[in-house]
């Protein structure tokens, strides 16, 4: 586990591109759903829910499917104009652009590239692509942040998947995922808000029993055993916000912004922080699991709605395939 404290870089605007499709979970009620071992073989039998059990267990009553002609770094590129009109600045002003993404069609040339190509950005020296799933963005964030200091200058941050295109729909937890991108504008600023402090852990374990990761057999998720990783991704986010606030000298939080897994998930990272009184948000009832563009939507939305305003403190903090934490204390 490494902490690290910076301040260079804050958010002076953010977007969100959602495709058109929207897939109700009443789609999901009465399939043949199986669970998979660690040698992707089915287990026992098959299982059926109700649209009402998938969302108790949940809390997703919908997400969004991409065009089957639509990647990351299409949705990307429209998120990406979304944060830069309201950050009120031209691509040529970006010096840097660094994409979270693990479901790009092609991983080279890079979705960062294929986005500053998209935007026209000619200024741009640093582009790349950072694979760490759903913990993609905080970790995407804190990466423009460290290079930063070696290519300062504005910076765009984009998180973008298309985690329908790699769902096996037999999986027992294939309703769980959707599309969707987002994006921040940095700026380098010498006061002490935007990015103050960073946090990242990973723990590999080798395809161990509580891991979640692309499928040999059939080119998917997986993600056997479900209940373990819940567990892990609580404790895991919980103490990602504790050990940032300790970090930045905060008693408390204003908002937290969760990755957007399982309703489940936000309620035991909310039950442990709730002496806190920070704002828990959510938009999983209407997104799914987006992995790495959860919480890049979240915030967006969450600034655009008004829930996060001048002076809050904010943690982003997710936690993903690896398995991997990644958070960042904001203060706006």
């Amino acid at each position: 586990m490494l902490l690290s404290h910076l301040g260079n870089l804050e958010v002076i605007g953010t977007g969100s591109s959602l495709p058109s499709q929207v897939v109700k979970t009443e789609e999901f009620e009465g399939r043949d759903l199986w669970a998979y071992d660690l040698n992707e073989f089915r287990v026992g039998e098959p299982r059926r829910f109700t649209s009402q059990k998938i969302i108790d267990l949940t809390g997703i009553y919908e997400r969004r499917k991409s065009a089957p002609n639509e990647w990351p770094s299409d949705m990307g590129y429209r998120a990406a104009l979304n944060a830069l009109e309201m950050a009120k600045i031209s691509p040529d002003d970006l010096v840097g652009i660094v994409v979270a993404t693990v479901s790009e069609r092609d991983n080279f040339p890079s979705a960062a590239v294929k986005i500053q190509y998209k935007l026209g950005a000619r200024n741009v020296v640093k582009a790349q692509d950072t694979q760490n799933a759903c913990a993609g963005y905080p970790a995407a964030i804190s990466d423009a942040n460290s290079f930063s200091r070696d290519f300062p200058g504005y910076w765009l941050v984009v998180a973008s998947e298309v985690l329908t295109k790699i769902n096996d729909y037999t999986d027992i937890n294939s309703h769980l995922f959707g599309d969707g991108a987002g994006a921040v504008v940095l700026k380098p600023t010498l006061e002490r808000r935007g990015i103050v402090g960073t946090y990242s852990a990973s723990q590999p374990f080798d395809k161990g029993i509580e891991m979640i990761y692309r499928g040999n057999i059939i080119d998917c998720i997986r993600m056997p055993d479900g209940r373990g990783v819940l567990k892990r991704a609580v404790r895991a986010m919980t103490e990602s916000a504790v050990a940032l606030k300790k970090q930045v000298g905060w008693e408390r939080a204003d908002v937290y912004i969760p990755h957007q897994a399982n309703e489940r998930i936000i309620e035991g990272v909310e039950d442990n922080l709730k002496g806190d009184g920070a704002v828990v948000y959510r938009n999983i009832a209407k997104y799914g699991n987006m992995s790495s563009a959860t919480c890049a939507v979240a915030l967006d939305e969450a600034i655009r709605d008004g829930t996060i305003k001048e002076g809050n403190r904010v943690v982003v903090t997710s936690f993903g395939a690896g398995l991997v934490t990644s958070a960042v204390a904001l203060q706006f």
